[in-house]
């Protein structure tokens, strides 16, 4: 496994190209700091929350008041079709003020966590429009990632002794997210988040070939409470590989990727993808005030293991899905001013 140091440019692990490594550092100055909390603020005052539906109306227009150099980094990151993780170092975060990590994603915090929220999905604008799950955490659209007592050995993020296995995010659905922002409020022990890409010109080509095709079967994870008599319990077939082979769109869950029995072809090609991935497992270790935009189309991600404390101070995350195209998930939601999928 590869560690990233987030302040440097290398060479893509196991790959015979010279593309430079793909997570991308913006660090906010003070002034840019202030002015990033300033505008969530405002938003907080203006605002009930990240889910009033005033709030995810206007968020773009707010994204405009953003510092000029954050909005010029991230576009350009956005156009490089390569881009593994968008990084925003820098982002303030009262410890004092915050208050202790909850107990479970139900409870969303006090006021600096409200805040909080809203910077990310402010952030989150520049990039496309947020969406959210009926069937996950309540429909909410910005969540929490923390460790839940009774879940450290479960497949889900609020697991901590076991580690949460690299995945597409909801790599079941058609209307997944481009993005999955993740804005980092406590973290002591810098527990990293593990990133993995697919690089198709090291992979067999008959392998490729049998990875674009849809034999594929992708079920939602344990994190989805699918309503009962949902159809195959929301399983779709589809490719691992999609799109052009020079950058290809990856869909896949190590835990909730299968193929049909019988398939011995398509179980091979899943093998050696399921190898290529753990080989190309890299860290990247968010601290406080860290704001990642991983790109769900280009990589997946998990999250090492780590020994939960329980006492108010244990890694806490605020999470939020990003769709380039809105209009592309309409199917999915019940009305064109709903952003819950289901």
């Amino acid at each position: 496994m590869t560690s990233y140091d987030l302040r440097t440019h290398g060479v893509l692990p196991g790959s015979g190209r010279s593309s430079p490594t793909r997570p991308t550092r913006h660090t906010l100055t003070a002034d840019e700091a202030r002015q990033v909390d300033g505008l969530a603020r405002e938003a907080a005052v203006a605002y009930r929350d990240a889910e009033d539906p005033r709030f995810l109306a206007d968020v773009g227009v707010i994204a405009h008041g953003l510092p000029a150099g954050l909005r010029q980094a991230v576009n350009r990151a956005r156009l490089d079709d390569g881009t593994h993780v968008i990084l925003i170092a820098g982002n303030p975060v009262d410890e004092a003020a915050l208050g202790p990590t909850p107990k479970h994603w139900r409870d969303i915090g006090g006021q600096e966590a409200r805040v909080a929220g809203m910077l990310l999905m402010i952030e989150a604008a520049l990039l496309g429009d947020a969406i959210g799950w009926t069937t996950q955490q309540e429909g909410r659209i910005v969540t929490n990632v923390l460790p839940i007592t009774g879940m450290e050995q479960s497949l889900v993020s609020s697991s901590s002794d076991k580690e949460l296995t690299w995945h597409t995010e909801d790599a079941f659905s058609p209307y997944r997210a481009d993005y999955v922002g993740l804005y980092c409020l406590r973290s002591l022990d810098r527990t990293p988040t593990t990133v993995s890409y697919a690089d198709t010109g090291a992979l067999p080509e008959d392998v490729v070939r049998v990875l674009m095709e849809p034999r594929f079967l992708f079920s939602p994870d344990d994190s989805h409470v699918m309503p009962a008599g949902t159809p195959d319990g929301g399983m779709i077939r589809g490719p691992v590989l999609d799109g052009p082979i020079d950058a290809p769109v990856l869909r896949i869950d190590r835990d909730f990727t299968r193929v049909a029995p019988g398939d011995a072809e398509a179980a091979e090609a899943l093998g050696h993808m399921v190898a290529h991935l753990d080989a190309n497992l890299y860290d990247v270790a968010l601290a406080a005030g860290d704001v990642a935009f991983i790109d769900n189309r280009n990589v997946v991600h998990g999250r090492r293991s780590f020994t939960p404390r329980y006492d108010g101070r244990d890694r806490w995350l605020k999470r939020v899905n990003v769709a380039v195209d809105l209009r592309r998930t309409r199917p999915g939601r019940m009305a064109s001013d709903v952003r819950a999928i289901g």
